[in-house]
This record gives structure tokens, sequence and C-alpha cells, in this order.
């Protein structure tokens, strides 16, 4: 289930990939060519990728949080209120409120 909350802004090309629930909270902006994928398939050695069990945790993001062009947001991430993600960051653990993260993967800079 996909939930955006109000005065969400959704840029061009944003790819929700949602198996459990993604979570989209009051004035968050994802600018364009954000993915948000909240699972992801096994990779044991003994098994197709494709015939693996696959593994879902759902992601939020807060109140006010802005997610730069080109973001990528892994399973089980929550990014908290008024937090920013820079450009191209890969985000794969909860970044907490108020902080700003970049890189790949996405690292604690400062706070705002």
């Amino acid at each position: 289930m996909i939930t955006l909350g109000d005065r969400v802004f959704v840029g061009k090309g944003v790819e929700f990939n949602c198996r459990k629930q993604i979570v989209v909270s009051d004035d968050a902006l994802i600018a364009a060519g954000c993915r948000l994928i909240d699972c992801d398939h096994g990779t044991k050695p003994d098994a197709l990728i494709r015939t693996q069990e696959i593994s879902s945790a759902g992601i939020v993001v807060g109140k006010g949080a802005w997610l730069g062009a080109a973001v990528i947001v892994l399973k089980g991430v929550t990014i908290g209120d008024g937090a920013v993600i820079g450009a191209g960051s890969v985000v794969t653990k909860s970044v907490p409120a108020g902080e700003i993260w970049a890189g790949i993967p996405a690292k604690f800079l400062r706070h705002r």
C-alpha cells in the first residue's frame, strides 16, 4: 500500500516499488527520478535469484522531508521529519529527524 499525505510533491519519473508499505507524510518533497523500493530478492548461491523468497520492510518518509533528485531509498528505512537527502544518494538505514545525509551509501553530514 502506498500512502501520500497532504501537500506532497512527487517529481517526474519517481518509482514506488511497493510490496508491503510506503508512507510519504505531509509536506514531503520527492524530487525527479527517486526510487523507493521496499523489497528485495534472496541471494543464496544454491538457487536462482528469481526463485528465492522476497524480503519486504516498509518505508516511511517523514513530514517535511526532502529527497533530492535520483535518491534511492531501500526497504526498512525511515526518513525522519524535516530530514534532507542529497541528490543521487542511496539510503540503506534510517535517518533521524532534522539531519542532512548524502552519499552511497548515505551518511550523516550535518544537522539542519
